[in-house]
C-alpha cells in the first residue's frame, strides 16, 4: 500500500502489467507523469485503498480566461503512448491529460487541411470517410506516413468513479478509453471543456458521468463545453451522462470538425446555452433518447454556420445525421443550418427552425422528417411515438 507522494511516484515508475497500486487515505501532492504501459488483458490500476478519501493534486499554472486552446498542464499526464491504465475512486484536482507520441503532428496536419477546406484529404484517412471502425484502427498509421513521423497512440485509459476538478480531461491521439460513473466539476475558465476528445481519439466510452460548472471563457464557446468530441475523433459512445450549469455560451454535448460516427444516447442536459450541438462536418452521428431543459439558445443545433450556403458542403455541413426519440423542454427546440441525408424522427420538439436555404433544398439532398421526404414544420406536434 502506498502512503506518500514519493512512494506513489516510485510505484508508478516500477509498475508492471496487472499491478494494483493501492493508495491510503490522504492527499498526494505533485504532478504525476505516467510513461509506461499495462496491457489490454492486464492493465495497471491506481485506486483508493478504501480507508478514506484520496486526493491527487498539484500546484499548476492557470491560463487566462481568454485562452484559445486546452491547457496541457494537468495533475495527471499520460505521455509517450502510455496505455492501459485505470484510475479508480480518487479525486484529481487539476485534471487529466492523455497524449500519444507526436500527437501534435497529427493535429498540425489536420488543422492545415481544415484551414485549406480540403475535406477530401481529411476523409481519405481510414475510417473517416465511411463508417468502418475496423479500418479506423489504421488511421494514425496513415497519418504517420503523411507527416513522416510515427504517431503512437495512448490506448485504454480508464477513469472509473473519479472526481476531477479545476481542469478537466483532455485527450489527443488516444483511443479506446473509458470514463464511467465519474464527476467532472468546477472547471476553471481558460482550461478547456469538462471532457474533450481530440485529434483522432477513437472508440471511447463515456457513461454514467456528471459534468457541471465549467466556467465561461471570454473568447471561445468550445473552451467551456461539457463533453466535446472534435478533430476527426470517431466511433465514440456517450451514453447516460448528465451535463448542467454551464454559464455563458456553454454547450452540453458537442461534435465538431469531422467528428463522425459517434453515438450520443440517453443523456441529460440542463442550464446550458445549447443542449446538443453538431458543429462542423459531422458525418453519421446519432443523437437519440436524449433530453434537455432550461436551455438559453436551443435544445438541439445542427451546423448553424452553414445558414449562408445555398447547398450543403462536404467540407462543413452535417451528413447522414440521425436525430430521433429526443425531448426538448423549452422553445427553439431544434435548429439547423446545413445538412444532407439526415433523418429527424419521433422527437418531442414543438418548435423547429431551419435556415431558409436548408428549407429550400431539404428534400432534394435526401433529408427526411419522421421518415418522409418532407420539410419539418415550424411548429410540429411533439411526439416520441415508436421510440
Amino acid at each position: 500500500m502506498v502512503q506518500t507522494s514519493d512512494e506513489l511516484g516510485t510505484a508508478i515508475a516500477n509498475a508492471k502489467p496487472g499491478d494494483v497500486i493501492a493508495l491510503a487515505a490522504g492527499t498526494y501532492s505533485g504532478r504525476i507523469t505516467i510513461k509506461g504501459s499495462g496491457t489490454k488483458a492486464a492493465p495497471i490500476t491506481i485506486e483508493a485503498e478504501g480507508s478514506g478519501p484520496v486526493t491527487l493534486t498539484a500546484s499548476l499554472p492557470m491560463p487566462p480566461c481568454g485562452a484559445s486552446g486546452p491547457d496541457e498542464n494537468r495533475t495527471v499526464t499520460f505521455i509517450r503512448g502510455a496505455s492501459w491504465w485505470t484510475l479508480r475512486g480518487v479525486t484529481i484536482s487539476g485534471g487529466v491529460m492523455v497524449a500519444g507520441v507526436n500527437a501534435n503532428l497529427s493535429s498540425r496536419w489536420f488543422t492545415s487541411k481544415v484551414a485549406a477546406g480540403d475535406w477530401a484529404s481529411r476523409r481519405a484517412i481510414p475510417g473517416r470517410g465511411v463508417n468502418d471502425p475496423t479500418a479506423a484502427v489504421g488511421a494514425l498509421v496513415e497519418v504517420s506516413r503523411i507527416v513522416g513521423a510515427t504517431i503512437i497512440p495512448s490506448d485504454g485509459i480508464t477513469l472509473d468513479g473519479v472526481t476531477v476538478t479545476r481542469k478537466g480531461v483532455h485527450s489527443r491521439a488516444s483511443r479506446y478509453g473509458t470514463i464511467r460513473n465519474s464527476t467532472i466539476q468546477d472547471i476553471a475558465c481558460g482550461t478547456g471543456p469538462g471532457i474533450w476528445l481530440g485529434n483522432y481519439s477513437d472508440g471511447w466510452t463515456i457513461t454514467g458521468t456528471t459534468v457541471r460548472r465549467v466556467a465561461a471563457s471570454t473568447l471561445s464557446h468550445y473552451m467551456q463545453e461539457g463533453i466535446r468530441i472534435g478533430g476527426a475523433s470517431n466511433y465514440n459512445l456517450v451514453s447516460g451522462n448528465t451535463v448542467s450549469d454551464l454559464p455563458g455560451d456553454g454547450r452540453a454535448f458537442t461534435t465538431d470538425v469531422d467528428a463522425s460516427f459517434n453515438v450520443f444516447r440517453a443523456n441529460q442536459a440542463s442550464g446550458v446555452a445549447i443542449g446538443y450541438n453538431e458543429q462542423a462536418s459531422g458525418w453519421g452521428n446519432i443523437w437519440e433518447y436524449n433530453t434537455v431543459s432550461q436551455y438559453r439558445k436551443a435544445g438541439f443545433s445542427v451546423r448553424m454556420k452553414d445558414n449562408v450556403l445555398s447547398n450543403p458542403s462536404r467540407n462543413t455541413s452535417s451528413y447522414d445525421i440521425l436525430v430521433r426519440c429526443n425531448v426538448a423542454s423549452g422553445s427553439n427546440d431544434f435548429q439547423a443550418g446545413g445538412m444532407a441525408s439526415g433523418d429527424i424522427a419521433s422527437n418531442g420538439f414543438g418548435e423547429m427552425s431551419l435556415g431558409s436555404s436548408l428549407r429550400s433544398y431539404y428534400v432534394k439532398v435526401g433529408n427526411t422528417f419522421n421518415g418522409k421526404a418532407e420539410v419539418p414544420p415550424a411548429s410540429p406536434t411533439p411526439s416520441t411515438a415508436g421510440c
